[in-house]
């Protein structure tokens, strides 16, 4: 009877620590799952202001073990750059998908433009805005031909008489390549549409469909972020001087605003020009020299010099 206890008891212990072995075994695959495995998302490596574009160098990557994901994380960076900041972002906050906003034409302008500022629009052609080049995002400054009168005199001038202003569109394209995952909501809402489950779209014919911020090759417009003294600035030379202002496209790592003077034919022309050296002078006159006579016998005689 006693050997029979033992044994059960012997039993009973194995069981139970297989049993304890396999709750944690399960618990510490579990905890390896939730704590051990890290993932990649997307952090504001700086402060971002609200309605601001975000840039490469303002995010950057960390590892969050997957029980510490938030919801709405982001793990691709190209979802997040040239997306516009929704709410303020503080440096090392997780950018989520609910904090940012595409940048195209669903979002609206309005969401483009600084706080404080004025968007304006500016006629072009294929001179003034590089051969159609421009894009949003790029900065460019401005300049324009002036002609008027002073002191009676016509002046012919050039003047880059504004810098450093963002291009918010170019034409009707407010962004060339939205990012991917800002408008995951409007794209599953339009995939969740198709009542037939065997004709749903998928995501690419989603896509197309939507026909994101379509490109305009031949804009006729562009449209510059400025301050509203800047803008009565544009206002006055659209009107009093019309068709003459050039786009002049500038690195947009360079900020820096420089003092630019008046360019006018002189200018161009140089010193050694005509208009600078102005009319050839003709050659001096000989002079005759002052002749001295000495009356002899009653004639002019030349007095030895």
């Amino acid at each position: 009877m006693e050997r029979r206890a033992f044994l059960l008891s012997v039993g009973l212990s194995v069981l139970a620590m297989y049993l304890v072995y396999q709750y944690i075994s399960s618990e510490d695959e579990k905890l390896h799952e939730q704590y051990g495995v890290f993932y990649t998302m997307v952090v504001a490596s700086r402060d971002i202001l609200q309605f601001e574009t975000i840039r490469p160098t303002d995010i950057e990557l960390v590892k969050v073990p997957y029980a510490m994901l938030p919801p709405g994380h982001i793990t691709d960076p190209a979802d997040v750059i040239d997306a516009v900041a929704a709410v303020p972002i503080t440096k090392g906050e997780h950018i989520l998908d609910n904090k940012i906003i595409s940048k195209n034409v669903y979002s609206g302008l309005d969401t483009q433009i600084a706080q404080g500022r004025r968007a304006i629009s500016i006629p072009v052609n294929v001179k003034s805005a590089l051969g159609y080049m421009l894009r949003p995002g790029n900065r460019v400054d401005l300049a324009a031909h002036f002609e008027y009168k002073a002191s009676g005199s016509n002046i012919s001038e050039v003047k880059v008489f504004l810098q450093d202003l963002l291009v918010l569109a170019a034409g009707r394209t407010i962004q060339l390549t939205p990012p991917r995952g800002v408008d995951q909501n409007l794209v599953g809402a339009v995939a969740e549409s198709a009542k037939n489950m065997e004709s749903r779209p998928t995501i690419a014919d989603v896509r197309e469909t939507l026909n994101f911020a379509k490109t305009d090759p031949n804009f006729q417009t562009v449209t510059l972020e400025v301050t509203p003294q800047q803008a009565q600035t544009i206002v006055y030379v659209m009107t009093v001087f019309s068709d003459s202002i050039i786009c002049m496209l500038r690195h947009s790592d360079d900020r820096q605003l420089q003092r630019k003077t008046s360019t006018n034919l002189l200018d161009v022309m140089g010193p050694d020009s005509y208009l600078g050296r102005g009319p050839k002078l003709p050659p001096a006159k000989a002079v005759a020299l002052p002749k001295f006579n000495d009356f002899v016998g009653g004639e002019a005689v030349p007095v030895p010099r």
